[in-house]
């Protein structure tokens, strides 16, 4: 490939890392002070979508400052996810207690709050460290430094080359996607069904970089690939709940042994604990099956086909030269 068509692709990829960049940048001070769990979840998001881009362009970059800065960026989205799960558990397990919950069940809804609470200040000590170190490391400042994108000519057309770029990644999003969808009819499909969730987590963020190479055609396919995510996070969420909530029963046995030498007030927690995994599982089944419903229509409509022939760029600018 040559130097021209490197460094229009190097243009392109560096620009949106740095959107990202200043994005998540603009997250900090609100993450830090906890004062809004969206702060997290914002920075969380712009921290997926610029290691996206990272990974995609990594070749266009300077030397190896792709994978260094991925490498740097992997800590802040683990610690950002760890938060953001547990102000999601936190919001929907308060709101379930303001609602027309029986009384048997609280006091294992309450203790379940205090629990989560607490792990999620240890969360926010994780969140805190990691902005600390990229800080300290100055990633952001050398993103900046690094990523010139001056004399980047605005609002003329994107060449071929481009699109081919477009055309391979989105290719490879697909693929990896599709490589899950033989296993999402098994019965133990849990683990799966969160790697398609990733898998089109990346395919969303790849189509979101490269979309305005497309003027709005790849806007149904991103609503898609948005729609799929939310299945599969809440899937993936109740697969999470039912795991975790046998472990914190024993966990809290554990706790009131060691404080009282006996767990009898164990039992006025289980109604409510029991009810959330019951709960959960009438949940994850009615997600699934139409998780189910939805992936069978997509596949009548031959949505990865249509989405693979809209991005070749064969068909794309023939398609536009016929429209023109």
């Amino acid at each position: 490939m040559g130097k021209g068509n490197q460094q229009e692709i190097y243009k392109f990829g560096a620009a949106f890392i740095l959107d990202q960049v200043n994005y998540f940048e603009g997250e900090i001070d609100g993450a830090l002070s906890e004062q809004d769990i969206e702060y997290v979840h914002r920075m969380r998001v712009a921290s997926r979508r610029l290691r996206t881009a990272l990974k995609l362009f990594e070749q266009h970059l300077p030397d190896n400052t792709a994978q260094i800065w991925r490498g740097e960026f992997k800590g802040i989205t683990k610690a950002l996810g760890q938060a953001r799960d547990l102000d999601i558990q936190i919001q929907w397990v308060e709101q379930m207690l303001m609602g027309d919950l029986a009384r048997h069940y609280k006091p294992g809804y309450k203790r379940l709050v205090l629990r989560l609470k607490q792990e999620r200040k240890k969360a926010q000590g994780k969140v805190n460290a990691a902005i600390d170190t990229l800080q300290t490391n100055e990633t952001i400042k050398g993103i900046h430094t690094l990523l010139d994108v001056s004399g980047n000519d605005q609002g003329l057309p994107y060449t071929a080359v481009l699109y081919q770029k477009a055309f391979e990644s989105i290719h490879t999003g697909i693929q990896g996607f599709l490589s899950y969808r033989e296993s999402i009819y098994s019965v133990n499909n849990s683990e799966p069904l969160h790697a398609m969730r990733i898998a089109g987590k990346h395919l969303r963020y790849t189509l979101e970089i490269f979309a305005p190479l497309y003027e709005g055609g790849m806007t149904p396919f991103i609503e898609i690939m948005k729609g799929i995510q939310d299945q599969l996070g809440e899937i993936h969420d109740c697969d999470v709940w039912v795991a975790w909530l046998p472990k914190f029963i024993n966990q809290e046995e554990s706790r009131i042994q060691a404080y009282l030498d006996h767990t009898r007030p164990i039992k006025r927690l289980l109604p409510g604990i029991q009810h959330l995994i019951e709960d959960r599982k009438i949940i994850r089944q009615a997600e699934y099956d139409a998780f189910l419903a939805n992936w069978q229509a997509f596949t009548d409509q031959q949505t990865w086909k249509n989405l693979n022939e809209m991005v070749d760029p064969s068909t794309f600018f023939s398609r536009k030269q016929h429209n023109s």
